[in-house]
């Protein structure tokens, strides 16, 4: 199975746990005399399985994350310190972004008595190493990507 297959899997077991979490929580109570519409007991014993299974498979990945590597330029990583990588570059320009959009002067009428607000920082500047760090990600997601559909799972 390759990682890409994994991170689906996952991806798809987590989404079932939560249904099966949804239906634990409508089925915890009912009316005094009614019968709950899926009995509680078999749906713990299904989400618990979905957890085991969850669980082996989350380790695997991560296995697997920790043994594969990919080249990016003259920079060899592991794909879960690229992952990391890839997460910080995201956040990272949209902390930039959010700068420059709050540092941009609003258009308002000023009296005499009003503060008028003026930017602390290089919009432009800011905004074109946002789009830096942007392009950086989209380019290492890329690579991320390739190489889940290139690496076997481990064991």
């Amino acid at each position: 199975m390759k990682l890409g297959e994994a991170l689906s899997l996952r991806a798809d077991i987590q989404k079932r746990m939560n249904r099966v979490q949804a239906l634990l929580s409508d089925n915890a109570t009912v009316q005094e005399g009614d019968r709950p519409a899926v009995d509680p007991t078999d749906l713990l014993a299904e989400y618990r399985g979905l957890a085991a299974e969850h669980e082996m498979i989350v380790r695997r990945i991560n296995r697997t994350n920790l043994g594969a590597r990919i080249e990016l330029g003259a920079e060899s990583l592991t794909l879960a310190d690229a992952v990391i990588r890839r997460e910080r570059l995201a956040r990272e320009a949209g902390v930039l972004r959010e700068m420059a959009n709050r540092a941009i002067p609003k258009a308002s009428r000023f009296l005499r008595t009003e503060l008028k607000h003026v930017p602390t920082i290089d919009i432009g500047g800011t905004i074109a190493e946002a789009d830096r760090l942007s392009k950086e990600h989209r380019e290492l997601d890329a690579r991320i990507q390739q190489a889940n559909w290139e690496v076997e799972l481990s064991d």
